[in-house]
């Protein structure tokens, strides 16, 4: 029996995700579930409506295992239609709604989704996606000035599939809906970035989801007292699993922001006194600055959690001196449900690293020759995962699936090493990987190094073609406003912190580095400058 087998016997419980709403309607009906704007949905409100929806969904011909897109930016109709699918026994497909109809189409048509769930702002791009003709499926709409029906809206559309939803109007359910189905069955089909090619669709379990919440809750102590504030994307993996099911599996009250804007967030941290801010760390750096020029009171916070990307040494320091609570750093991935480690909140915090395995997950180093690799700086290799949150396979990608798995492992394209003490610390991407004169150069290192420049606010660093060289080091930097800075400047710092080999050979300034809708850096857009 592999590891990740008895991890998943460990954890798994029979239930589905959407038992956790049922659980907290039951238990705690009056208690608030979620806040957005001035509105205020209590458990029992939150399942009524995702009942009266599942019901549209099954009168309409959604079935158990359908696949259903969820396009919608951080709403509270965003997880009532996520709740109404898991009611449905039918697959979610969470969609970045900043995403323009081709990449819409590419999703829609991978998943061979049956209807799609989506909020008016974004009609446009889903039926320019739709008359693409890749794709035929059902679109509900979330309307919400009901002056005229959606099928008069922009783009034309044949209106028998394409029906309106008013949020008002989900007040009690017409056919009792249930939660029923196996813990192994798909629950969600959640498509990577896309950062190295076409986005895949990582096959996520009822139990792998489970299991990712059971091991975050409880590393980091969730309870019912808490209030999160959720200004990540709901539609990405980190969201979906920290924040929305982390949050309502405990009962607690989910704050949500349909937006990130620095001054709007510490407003809300403390007018709804936010207790845990899962965050990334360009989201942390904007608000930094906010707090350089305003005052708000934070002390209702307990713990900051930052993911999804690395934070500079620099920068986690002057965040924690800012915001008086720990700042927990974390790493996952789409493909393992969310967090695979985190440092811990009652032991050593180190700082550069990404904190030890989760109850149940579990991390080797793969070298280059396929062998495990011993503890210590030295042994950088690919980071492997294998537990119960990791992923059945790409949707429909035989070929993408085996080339990411070895022997039940999940062989993640991360490059880095474990400590003495099982602390994982990421030097970069395989695929990032700079190669020059037969030397391996990892781009965060001389990002981290360039970070420590005052005037820095932002860099990224990618390898380019050297004829003579194999490659070279090229930079990114984003210049703080009222700071002024020299490409030699920027050279000359890195000359007395690092190798030659690894000092820049090229300082290209930026307004912005390119990033997801998580704040990760997409590299591949840089090479394209």
């Amino acid at each position: 029996m592999s590891d990740a087998t008895k991890c998943s016997e460990a954890f798994a419980d029979g239930k589905s995700i959407g038992d956790f709403l049922l659980e907290q309607s039951t238990n705690n009906p009056e208690a608030i579930a979620l806040v957005f704007n001035e509105e205020r949905t209590t458990y029992r409100q939150l399942h009524s409506k995702s009942q009266a929806l599942a019901a549209k969904l099954h009168s309409a011909g959604i079935r158990s295992q359908d696949k259903v897109g969820l396009l919608f930016p951080n709403h509270s109709d965003y997880v009532v239609a996520f709740f109404a699918i898991t009611l449905c026994d039918a697959i979610i497909v969470p969609i970045n709604p900043l995403l323009k109809a081709e990449e819409i189409s590419h999703i829609l048509a991978d998943s061979e989704s049956q209807a799609i769930i989506a909020h008016e702002l974004v009609l446009h791009e889903v039926l320019t996606a739709v008359n693409a003709g890749l794709i035929d499926p059902i679109i509900f709409c979330f309307e919400y000035e009901q002056k005229a029906p959606a099928s008069n809206k922009i783009v034309p559309f044949k209106s028998e599939k394409l029906v309106a939803i008013y949020s008002d109007q989900l007040k009690t359910a017409t056919a009792e809906c249930s939660t029923a189905g196996f813990a192994n069955d798909l629950s969600v089909i959640i498509y990577t970035s896309g950062t190295t090619g076409k986005p895949k669709g990582a096959m996520l379990t009822h139990a792998n989801l489970r299991a990712a919440v059971a091991m975050t809750e409880k590393f980091l102590e969730f309870t019912s007292a808490d209030r999160f504030l959720a200004v990540i994307p709901l539609c990405h993996i980190y969201g979906l699993t920290i924040v929305l099911l982390g949050l309502i599996s405990k009962g607690g009250t989910l704050v949500i922001a349909a937006g990130f804007e620095p001054a709007n967030c510490l407003k809300l941290i403390q007018e709804q006194q936010i207790t845990f801010f899962p965050a990334v760390p360009a989201m942390l750096q904007f608000m930094l600055l906010e707090l350089q020029r305003h005052s708000y009171d934070l002390s209702s916070l307990r713990v900051c959690l930052s993911g999804a990307a690395p934070m500079p040494a620099e920068l986690f320091e002057q965040v924690k001196k800012a915001f008086m609570v720990p700042i927990i750093e974390g790493y996952g991935l789409t493909e393992t449900s969310s967090i695979v480690s985190v440092n811990p909140l009652h032991g050593a915090q180190k700082i550069g690293s990404v904190g030890v395995p989760l109850p149940g997950v579990q991390i080797r180093i793969v070298m280059s020759d396929g062998s495990f690799g011993n503890p210590g700086e030295a042994n950088v290799g690919e980071v492997a995962v294998s537990g119960a949150n990791v992923m059945r396979g790409y949707y429909r990608s035989k070929a993408a699936t085996d080339a990411c798995f070895k022997d039940n492992w999940l062989l993640t394209g991360d490059l880095g090493y474990l400590d003495e003490q099982s602390y994982l610390f990421l030097v970069g991407r395989k695929k990032e990987l700079i190669i020059r004169g037969g030397q391996n150069i990892y781009p965060r290192e001389v990002e981290d190094v360039i970070m420590k420049m005052p005037a820095v606010l932002e860099v990224g660093v990618i390898g380019v073609p050297d004829k003579f060289m194999g490659e070279r080091v090229k930079a990114f930097v984003v210049v703080k406003h009222g700071f002024f800075l020299t490409e030699e400047e920027v050279k000359c710092f890195c000359t007395t912190r690092l190798a030659e080999f690894k000092v820049p050979r090229l300082v290209e300034f930026l307004e912005a580095i390119p990033r997801n809708a998580t704040g990760k850096a997409l590299k591949r857009l840089l090479q394209s400058e």
